[in-house]
């Protein structure tokens, strides 16, 4: 005998005909495979997207370092390399969006050989860097650069 009925008669209860009824159906399966993979490729998307700003954060970090330490080197004195430098940085991070003064800590150090530019940049507390969805990098990008000084 074919049908909700077994061989012995008995009924089988609602929830497993229902169970049985959807295991055939190809839309719902399609249905839980997204229910079980769509959280999944959306945290992998978000991560990609987040380290992948992480990462450009960092490279103009590190660009803006690497110009204030070549146009310090071409400062008279101490107190104009800093001034040249810090300048540069600021005209290498407006590239960035969100990018203010607050944000960012210039140190200038010199020898009589070279000029050194470290810079730190503290991500804005409403970037998307900052998003929790995802463990994130950190949120302060430090980079330093070094250039010689001509020779006398």
């Amino acid at each position: 005998m074919t049908g909700p009925y077994p061989r012995n008669g008995i009924r089988r209860p609602a929830i497993i005909r229902e169970a049985q009824r959807l295991a055939r159906n190809e839309g719902a399966a399609a249905i839980v495979e997204m229910a079980l993979v769509l959280p999944l490729f959306l945290t992998l998307l978000i991560g990609i997207l987040i380290y992948g700003q992480y990462f450009l954060l960092a490279h103009n970090v590190q660009q803006a370092a690497n110009d204030g330490a070549r146009a310090a080197i071409v400062g008279l004195d101490a107190a104009d390399r800093r001034a040249v430098a810090i300048r540069a940085v600021d005209r290498s991070m407006a590239s960035i969006g969100d990018y203010s003064t607050a944000n960012r800590t210039i140190a200038v150090s010199e020898t009589s050989e070279a000029v050194t530019v470290a810079l730190t940049y503290t991500v804005p507390a409403d970037h998307f860097l900052r998003s929790s969805f995802v463990p994130a990098p950190g949120h302060v990008i430090s980079a330093r650069a070094t250039f010689e000084l001509p020779a006398d």
